[in-house]
């Protein structure tokens, strides 16, 4: 039998938000090793690598084919893929593609957890930029959002997932340092996608837990 708690959690990972997020991550996190398969039995592993890397510069063009803007984060993204990629082939090592998720993660973990310790949550940042588009609704979002309860439960959720994403960055560096680099680009997406959709999934449980203790919550999941 099932704990409640678990019921509970795995009937959260069918969300829509948490269908949404892989749905927008899936691309990301499952075509670079398509790429890698593909090219590689024709290239060396590093040109195997740099072409799985070319993976968010493929997604920035089909945008553009859409007539949808880059976001900041799409185009951070393309410069580190095209970074890597050139140092890989450049000094013919394949480490610098594999430990690409490992410097993201771990920026991107120190980053959340230091806007919790400075009372600055991006967990905050983040939900308004996806909840509102309209600049008046925003604005009144982040007023009701500068709750002191809101803004202790966005402090939690930023502090929770630099954690997860700390832990990521460990992971994914020692796959990179550890495992043979066709080994790392068949298993490393599986479990990005895997810890992602059980971060959103806990995410959503907490939010939801913290609105049942304080109905006032206005918080948008």
């Amino acid at each position: 039998m099932i704990p409640r708690s678990m019921s509970s959690f795995l009937r959260t990972l069918r969300h829509p938000s948490v269908r949404a997020a892989l749905a927008q991550l899936g691309p990301g996190l499952f075509l670079p090793g398509l790429i890698y398969v593909l090219v590689r039995p024709h290239a060396s592993v590093v040109v195997a690598l740099a072409a799985a890397s070319s993976a968010p510069l493929l997604d920035a063009l089909g945008r553009l084919a859409r007539r949808r803007p880059l976001t900041p984060a799409g185009l951070l993204f393309v410069l580190l893929a095209g970074g890597s990629a050139g140092l890989a082939v450049l000094l013919d090592s394949p480490l610098f593609v594999l430990a690409k998720g490992a410097v993201v993660s771990g920026a991107l973990g120190l980053a959340f957890t230091v806007s919790a310790v400075v009372r600055r949550p991006l967990t905050r940042t983040l939900a308004l930029r996806l909840s509102a588009e309209q600049r008046e609704h925003r604005r009144r979002l982040a007023e009701r959002w500068a709750h002191p309860h809101a803004m202790a439960v966005f402090r939690t959720l930023s502090t929770g997932w630099g954690l997860l994403l700390l832990a990521a960055a460990g992971q994914q560096l020692g796959m990179a340092l550890t495992l043979s680099p066709g080994l790392v680009m068949a298993v490393d997406p599986p479990v990005d996608a895997a810890v992602t959709a059980a971060g959103i999934a806990a995410s959503i449980l907490y939010v939801r837990r913290s609105q049942r203790r304080v109905p006032g919550l206005a918080i948008i999941v």
